[in-house]
This record gives structure tokens, sequence and C-alpha cells, in this order.
């Protein structure tokens, strides 16, 4: 599980593909993306809910509509957002966005699929963060919880096509390719464990589909597996064998891999990467060609969309939890774990995985949350009962 320690300090890694030396030093940091859906008027209509305390726009273009919702987003709290054609890009590349505010962009994966009022235009809508730190929990709970509040001050809509997305990076810093590997294989072995921690609807979502089935590691064939991971130095082979216990072809592959690029392209959707996105993104791990990348952040897609603060701060933990356990963990601390989930068998479940990562109050809300789902799926309260938007936070 060897890596490359050339001198880097003088490349940025959103120029290059590159490997950091050592990971181990300071915090890991994240942004999230919140999707959901904003209603407008049709011209000439009547408000169909005209009990509804929140305002209701026109639709006049959807320039105004965004300036509408950002006059009710701001309104609610103290933080900015840019609009996406305000964006500003890490130089020389034009598609790399600086994430430096929180930002509402446009969203055309996200449809209303309910019988509601004819009277409504409905727009996908999506904000992402800034980037946060993961020592600064105050900071960050306030924020999220802030946005959260501020978004429910609009008529505003969840359902099966809205989702939250967590991206997992070192700020302005790369990871290095011992944590790629570390990192790649724990998030291959407990893939679908955790996809069991959200809404059920996530599991059959085009845009979230299990890497054991989606990536392209999941299509390579006996041969070429048995290829893949032949002709590996005796080094190599040694280090591996200090992380990994004897397992599967595919395992093997990834550990073998020479290169953070290799990886990503291993577990990423090998026909359109940027558009049949697996559970785990690795896409931003490729160099950024048309569509943007190289932020060198992992991107957990499971969560349902969701505007309560206190159910995402939670999956945030767990995605920083991941990666710093790969990023932190000793060979044999990171090799336990390993045998346990292989060995575990069904008994080993992600209830399990998150109090091995000392996620106490995480496992005790997933638990909760888990068997909320045998009783209601809605996606927030009062849905199942007629109510068309996510209630209002106080």
């Amino acid at each position: 599980m060897e890596g490359n320690n050339s001198d880097v300090s003088a490349v940025s890694k959103y120029d290059e593909i590159i490997e950091s030396p050592d990971d181990s030093s300071g915090p890991l940091t994240f942004g999230i993306e919140l999707e959901f859906l904003f209603p407008l008027l049709r011209d000439g209509a009547s408000d169909p809910d005209p009990t509804e305390k929140r305002p209701l726009h026109s639709f006049i273009g959807y320039d105004d509509t965004d300036r509408q919702l950002l006059d009710v987003l701001e309104g609610a709290c103290d933080i900015r957002f840019r609009l996406s054609k305000q964006d500003i890009f890490r130089e020389p590349h034009a598609n790399v966005v600086l994430y430096d505010k929180w930002r509402l962009t446009n969203d055309n994966s996200v449809r209303f699929r309910k019988l509601g009022p004819t009277e409504y235009i409905w727009t996908g809508r999506e904000i992402t963060s800034e980037v946060m730190r993961a020592d600064d929990p105050a900071i960050y709970v306030k924020k999220i919880t802030d946005v959260c509040h501020a978004i429910r001050q609009a008529r505003v809509h969840l359902n099966q096509s809205t989702s939250v997305h967590v991206h997992v990076g070192r700020g302005e810093e790369s990871f290095s390719l011992l944590t790629m590997k570390k990192a790649a294989t724990l998030i291959l072995l407990v893939d679908g464990m955790l996809m069991k921690l959200h809404h059920p609807c996530r599991q059959s979502s085009i845009h979230c589909r299990l890497l054991s089935g989606s990536s392209a590691l999941a299509t390579l064939g006996h041969r070429e597996l048995m290829e893949g991971n032949s002709g590996v130095s005796e080094t190599l082979s040694k280090q591996m064998r200090q992380f990994v216990p004897i397992t599967s072809p595919s395992v093997k592959v990834l550990q073998a891999s020479k290169g953070i690029q290799e990886i990503a392209e291993l577990m990423c959707n090998p026909n359109q990467p940027q558009v049949y996105r697996g559970s785990v993104g690795f896409a931003r791990f490729l160099p950024a060609g048309k569509t943007g990348g190289n932020t060198h952040t992992f991107e957990f897609r499971q969560m349902a969309g969701c505007l309560d603060p206190a159910p995402i701060i939670h999956w945030v933990r767990v995605c920083l939890a991941l990666i710093d356990f790969a990023r932190l963990s000793d060979a044999q601390t990171y090799k336990d774990l390993l045998v346990k989930i292989m060995t575990g068998g069904s008994s080993f479940t992600a209830f399990n995985l998150l109090s091995e990562l000392n996620l106490v109050e995480e496992e005790k809300y997933f638990r909760s949350s888990v068997e909320g789902y045998s009783q209601s799926l809605e996606f927030y309260a009062g849905e199942n009962s007629g109510c068309l938007f996510v209630p209002q936070s106080e």
C-alpha cells in the first residue's frame, strides 16, 4: 500500500493529481449539499394554499426565482449566499468552484412527483455550503442549523428525488495514496450496510448506486481481476498483508493500484462517472476535465432529502469518522476492523460499525431512525396527512 513521497508543496492539488506524502496532520474539512423543490405561481393563477403563511412568488424568470428565494434565505439568517452565476473559480480552471461561501444553484435532477395543484411551477434547487472544519463543531452545527431554518421559511418540498450529499476532504491539502487505498477498501466493504441507515428510497436511486454493482471495479471479470493484482512486488504484497487480511480479488486490485487517479477510476462508473454516481462518489479525485474535479473530496450520497439539522449533523459525523479512520488508524487497528466486517457476515451491521468508530450518539440516532422507517416513510412531518410543504421551523 505504498505511496509517492515526492515533494508536492509547490503544486496545487487542483492543478495535478498529487499525493500527500503524509496526510495525518490537521483536521478534515467537509461541505454539504441540500436539495429541495421550490414552487412558483403560474401567471394569472391564485394561490392554491391561501392559509399557508409563507410567501408564494410568481414565476417571472429563473433569475428572478433565485433572487426571490435568496431574499427569503438572507432575511432569515446572517449567512450571505452566492448565486451560481456569480461563482468564482480556481484559476486557471474555469470549472473548479471556490467553495468559500454558501451557494444557491439549480438542480435538474430534482423532480416533483405528486398529483399536486396545477397552479405551481416546481423548480429544483440546491444549497451548497462553504468548506467547514471538522474540529469546529460549534461553528458548523450553528451554520447547518441556521441554513436549514432559513430554507424552511420558504415553501419547500422534499421527495425521493431529493438528497443530501456530504463531501469530505482536507481543505487545500490532498490525501495520501495509502489513505486512498484504505478508504476505498473500507467503503467497498461497508457500502451496503451504510445504505441501510437511510430512507429506503435511496436503495433504488439511480443517483446512488452501490459501488459493489456500479463501479468500474465491479464490472471487471475474473480474469481481469486476476491480471489486475498479478505482478505485485513483494514489498507491496508485504505491506498489503499488514493492512488487509486474505480477501477478494476486487480488494486486491484496489490495494495494488499505483496512483490516486487509478483508484478513482476503479471506484467510479466506467461509462459516465459525472452522471451515474455511486453511493460514494470518487469523481472529485479525477482530473478537472470538462465537468470539474480534482478537489480531493469523497462524496457521500446516501442520505435522502432532509432539512432537519440534527440528522444531517449525525450523518456528517459518520462520514468524517470513516475517512478519519482510514487516514489515522495504524495497520493493526485497521486490519482488525476489516476482519470483523469480513467475518461477521449479516451479524455485523452498520450499528456495529458505528460502535467500532466510537460514534455512540450516531449509533443511537440511526437505530431509532431506521426503526422509524417501519412506521412511516414520510420525508417530513405531515407529508402523509397531505401537507405539501416541509413545516416552517421556529
